[in-house]
């Protein structure tokens, strides 16, 4: 397994430069000309009225629904097959479509099975974790299995983040709750004293007992560490903090929770593959604290990506956190290597728009440049951030609204 040290030598390594790999790679990062983009933001404006105007007809009661449902996916899978932004058609063949899309709505099932209180943006959340599952199975030359394990740890993710980010949760209740995951996950008794707490107890019980004697221990090995570096991130929180520590909560954070997704996806693992992962899960979380900005500043929250804006040298850490990506997904070499152009562009395309869509901590010179690699126009996804303020999307679109329905029917 890579080091903290490790990983934090090799993100150091990376330069602050503009990202020349996107001009010389046109066959993975066409540039994206104006007429192209027009018809993107065309598509995506028709397909979010559209869509609006169908949730607002669904059915009062079960009379009529499951029609509803399917006429939704419909328009879904319409859309996925006209985009060229995921351009998920070129990449993703019918076979392949269709194992995604039955198995996610098994996976679905099986989390309303588990707890059918849970709402559209909770469903969200654990189907966000269990994408990137799916993406390593397929390269891992797997089949999906939305079995226990997957189950429960990305269902981990709503009960534990929204508990922790409750504001009206103290904080000695936040550290009991920790320590009673901690005792779970070593063995020892609990002391149940919420249905919040007996549902992770459950959870936890579908990890432990799907695994046994070594892989067992390297299992709940894993989920202590990223239990240990969730806890530890709370200094993040506090003024003065250096970004060198900074760095070292990101990757173990990061790291740790793609590397349990990883050990889910097949029991033959492997140092090498081991270690691609832990990288994976670092960089994935530097895009998610890239696409947070606004809301991270907000909280007082002290990320790598604050950090870089407070010090006026964003662009360069945009541009390190773009050839860590390059560098990380071009070397890897996966059982199954069917998707790996897919994960290095779409990996590369949402830190672009990621940075698009915070362009006011930018220079403008630097967004000016990104334009071309962009899928949509700068002043469309200007349009798209305002009407995301206001808890809407496109003409319209709420966010409840798209979260369901990609709760129900993406693939």
């Amino acid at each position: 397994m890579d080091s903290i040290k490790g990983i934090k030598a090799e993100w150091e390594k990376q330069p602050e430069a503009f990202p020349v790999f996107l001009e010389k790679h046109p066959e993975i990062f066409p540039a994206v000309g104006d007429m192209q983009k027009r018809e993107n933001e065309a598509l995506i404006e028709e397909f979010s009225a559209r869509m609006q105007k169908k949730a607002e007809q669904r059915p009062e009661g079960k009379d009529g629904l499951k029609q509803w449902e399917q006429e939704m996916e419909q328009e879904l899978k319409c859309f996925l097959e006209k985009e060229k932004m995921l351009s998920l058609s070129e990449w993703i063949n019918p076979v392949l479509f269709h194992e995604f899309e039955k198995e996610t709505k098994h996976f679905i099932d099986r989390v309303r099975g588990f707890d059918a209180d849970l709402n559209a943006g909770q469903i969200w959340q654990a189907m966000r974790n269990y994408f990137i599952y799916a993406m390593i199975v397929e390269m891992q030359g797997e089949r999906q299995n939305a079995a226990n394990p997957i189950l429960a740890y990305s269902l981990l993710y709503p009960y534990t983040d929204n508990y922790i980010d409750d504001k009206t949760t103290t904080k000695e209740e936040k550290e009991r709750y920790n320590r009673m995951i901690a005792r779970k996950l070593k063995g020892e008794p609990v002391l149940v004293q919420s249905a919040l707490e007996e549902k992770t107890c459950r959870l936890l019980d579908m990890i432990g007992d799907a695994y046994e004697g070594e892989a067992k221990k390297k299992v709940i090995g894993t989920l202590l560490q990223l239990l240990e570096a969730q806890n530890y991130s709370i200094r993040q929180q506090k003024a003065g903090i250096s970004e060198d520590e900074i760095l070292g909560i990101s990757i173990w954070k990061g790291s740790a929770s793609v590397l349990a997704d990883y050990l889910f996806a097949t029991q033959d693992w492997r140092e090498k593959e081991e270690g691609f992962y832990l990288r994976f899960g670092f960089l994935l979380q530097l895009v998610d604290d890239l696409q947070d900005m606004e809301e991270d500043k907000k909280e007082g929250s002290h990320t790598m990506m604050i950090k870089a804006a407070e010090q006026k040298r964003l662009e360069g850490q945009v541009n390190r956190l773009l050839w860590f990506i390059w560098d990380t997904v071009r070397d890897f070499e996966p059982r199954n290597p069917g998707l790996k152009g897919f994960v290095l562009k779409n990996c590369v395309e949402i830190t672009l728009l990621s940075a698009a869509m915070n362009a006011q901590h930018f220079l403008k010179e630097y967004i000016k440049a990104l334009e071309p690699y962009l899928p949509l126009s700068v002043e469309f996804i200007k349009k798209m951030k305002k009407q995301q303020k206001k808890g809407k999307h496109v003409q319209g679109m709420p966010i409840s609204v798209m979260e369901e329905k990609l709760g129900k029917e993406l693939p």
